[in-house]
């Protein structure tokens, strides 16, 4: 069997890093900062595309955000809590055929070996970046942040007890993700929310379980993509409104905007009065901002508040459905939420 390639390398390949990103990044490599979760740390990767390139290297299927958001939690005990550390594995369901899928950070066929005999179920294997997979097995065991450093590497066969005509082969498939061998797949939110919930109800939901900025983000602009013609998420940074993520047919480019809050438009009044609001002073940014918004007509924006500060604005454009009155509710409790989510993760 040839040796997988490099992570590096695969990287590359798909297109996902700057080759001058990259090389910087290795400059900071060491055998105990992987270079996916360096890279997703320094917002240069994001998760899902790290997971797939893991799989790509290692053949097995990519464990994505929104599977270790919705794994089912009635999985946690199949697998001991000393094992669930030591190997760095998370139990997410079951599979369709039976099998216990478990999200590992090191995948390997010793270690599928390993856990089905400790939990004596037939296991299937997903990976997923290292940096998330630490971090949520912390918080669902109880593991403070201060222990010792999870194990670097997977298991031998000598720690299992296990001879190696138990050890299974690894089928080496190209990138892929779990989703096919989990038994409910990836249901639709407001499938899993108890009945008489509306849409923005099971968003919030969801962006309560959500594991990291980026998810949450992406949830927001799911429910945002059925509610608004547009949508376009600030960052707030020295007098600056600057594009980070946008959802709409003129909203491909977000990077290149920059809306100076000095200068009147929707976005200058919700970050001042950090309300949302319906109210858009005319001027040359605000003109700009409705067409950026799908040539908007009623526009409504909401200040993202991160201990007291102003963090960021989110600026919708027309509804899809109701009133300009339904509208502004609905933003206020979803920035509401994305603002919950980012005090979460600050205090992490």
């Amino acid at each position: 069997m040839t040796a997988p390639r490099r992570i590096g390398e695969v990287l590359l390949m798909q297109e996902t890093v700057d080759a001058w990103v990259l090389t910087q990044t290795l400059k900071l490599h060491t055998p105990q900062h992987r270079l996916i979760s360096l890279l997703i740390g320094r917002a240069q990767l994001d998760s899902d595309d790290g997971a797939m390139a893991l799989s790509e290297q290692l053949g097995y299927p990519a464990a994505l955000q929104r599977h270790l958001e919705r794994r089912d939690a009635r999985c946690e005990s199949l697998i001991p809590r000393e094992l669930v550390q030591r190997w760095v594995v998370l139990p997410l369901g079951r599979a369709r055929d039976g099998r216990l899928a478990v999200v590992a950070r090191d995948p390997t066929p010793i270690l599928q070996a390993a856990l089905e005999h400790a939990s004596k179920l037939p296991v299937a294997l997903a990976v997923a970046p290292a940096l998330h997979l630490e971090k949520l097995i912390r918080s669902v065991y109880g593991l403070p942040e201060d222990v010792d450093p999870m194990p670097f590497a997977p298991p031998m066969l000598n720690e299992i007890g296990i001879s190696i005509d138990g050890v299974p082969g690894a089928t080496i498939r190209r990138s892929r993700t779990i989703s096919a061998v989990l038994n409910d797949g990836t249901p639709e939110l407001e499938q899993r929310m108890p009945q008489g919930t509306d849409r923005i109800d099971s968003t919030l939901f969801e962006i309560d379980k959500a594991i990291t900025i980026a998810a949450a983000e992406r949830i927001a602009f799911t429910y945002a993509a059925r509610r608004w013609r547009a949508a376009l998420l600030l960052e707030v940074a020295d007098g600056v409104a600057i594009g980070r993520r946008g959802q709409g047919p003129r909203l491909t480019t977000v990077e290149a905007i920059m809306l100076p809050l000095a200068t009147p438009s929707i976005v200058q009044v919700a970050h001042d009065d950090v309300n949302a609001t319906s109210t858009a002073p005319p001027s040359v940014v605000q003109m700009r901002l409705n067409y950026l918004l799908d040539d908007a007509i009623a526009s409504t924006a909401a200040a993202i508040v991160v201990r007291g500060s102003v963090r960021g604005v989110l600026v919708v454009g027309d509804p899809l459905h109701g009133g300009a009155r339904e509208s502004v509710t609905d933003l206020a409790r979803l920035v509401d939420a994305l603002s919950g989510a980012r005090e979460r993760f600050a205090r992490s």
